[in-house]
């Protein structure tokens, strides 16, 4: 009997920070992080996705939309998260060709790279990027959040 093998996804910053943040697309956001911590799932992501992690937990801090102790807890969360991280570096080239063609921005783009240099779709919840990318050949490569459960299957 063969082992069922972890079906990899990249994850961009918007469905990692739906983890921990109780916003739309939250349950969803869940049953990937449930499906990676089972080993059903193996998520992947360009170095950027800490930054800009931060960055946005620290947004949300300043907005008053969380307190201290809920950033606080979100960032920790975050940082221990089971998603493996690739350089930059090695993404950067087809992420600005990707990036170029598209009329996405490159924090963007890397994810789109990553996504196709391991032969796998990202995982968004950016509507606006998702429809940016509908008329382009680069649309493949991306799916909304709201199908992460016929990914993970």
């Amino acid at each position: 009997m063969s082992e069922k093998r972890a079906k990899s996804l990249v994850l961009d910053t918007s469905v990692a920070l739906k983890f921990y943040l109780p916003e739309e697309g939250h349950e969803e956001a869940l049953g990937l992080l449930e499906a990676a911590e089972a080993g059903a799932a193996e998520l992947l992501a360009p170095g950027t996705l800490l930054p800009e992690g931060f960055n946005a937990i620290a947004q949300q801090r300043r907005r008053g939309l969380l307190d201290e102790e809920d950033a606080t807890g979100a960032w920790a969360k975050l940082l221990a998260a089971p998603v493996y991280t690739y350089a930059v570096e090695d993404l950067i080239e087809r992420a600005a060709t990707i990036a170029n063609e598209t009329g996405a921005i490159i924090y963007d783009a890397l994810f789109l790279a990553l996504a196709e240099d391991t032969d796998t779709v990202m995982v968004t919840a950016d509507g606006k990027l998702l429809q940016a990318l509908k008329s382009t050949r680069h649309a493949s490569l991306a799916r909304p959040l709201e199908q992460i459960s016929n990914l993970i299957q």
